[in-house]
């Protein structure tokens, strides 16, 4: 970081930058294009009702999500990913957000994605927002192909947690003075974590603690 900022920003990507899941997406264009097979198709469904129900643990659910990547190779999923994100994700951006972000960058904030999300679909978008830091999840790869497995912990839940305080402190950021947007019970542990939570057409559960502590909702 070239220059000091004075506090930091977390933002997650589904459902708080945008109005929608980018992962649904990918899944539902995967299949439409032929990427993805119908019984593999079949599988995402039902995990995202798990999820989405909360029948099942959310990182149970995402590491069924991307078992789906396996064999695939790198790039083409990367050429895949950058027409979805100029097609369909980029007119989802949510306006009340990119308002926060220009305000947090005039204020001196350092802005920060943080999502469970990949890098194929979270980088291509932190740019084109001017966010200036990407915290996310990756997948492991060999020889260009990937293996269907997480490259290190899914960053969700309380691996959000522990990436936001592990940043905070190599970069001398205060903790209870950083920002955090989400929209989820998921990430809850984030948000009582950071100093400032900012709850973004929250979920049921996550709107419940929030008017309870009093944090600060957005509605779009």
């Amino acid at each position: 970081m070239s220059t000091q900022k004075k506090y930091v920003v977390f933002f997650d990507l589904d459902k708080t930058l945008l109005s929608v899941n980018s992962g649904k997406i990918l899944v539902q264009m995967a299949y439409k294009t032929g990427l993805m097979p119908f019984r593999t198709y079949l599988k995402a469904i039902s995990t995202s009702i798990v999820y989405k129900f909360n029948l099942r643990k959310p990182i149970v659910a995402v590491n069924n999500m991307a078992s789906w990547l396996a064999g695939f190779e790198e790039k083409l999923f990367t050429d895949f990913v950058n027409k979805i994100i100029e097609n369909n994700l980029i007119k989802n951006i949510r306006p009340s957000m990119v308002k926060e972000i220009e305000l947090h960058k005039k204020q001196g904030g350092h802005i920060v994605l943080l999502s469970a999300s990949l890098p194929y679909v979270c980088q291509p978008m932190a740019t084109h927002l001017g966010i200036d830091e990407v915290i996310c999840s990756k997948m492991e790869t060999i020889n260009g192909i990937f293996t269907g497995f997480p490259a290190g912990n899914i960053c969700l839940g309380p691996e959000k947690e522990i990436r936001v305080k592990k940043f905070c402190e190599s970069n001398s950021f205060i903790l209870n003075e950083s920002y955090s947007y989400a929209d989820s019970i998921s990430d809850l542990e984030v948000q009582t974590a950071t100093g400032h939570p900012v709850c973004v057409s929250p979920d049921k559960k996550l709107r419940r603690i929030a008017e309870n502590k009093g944090w600060r909702i957005i509605e779009e």
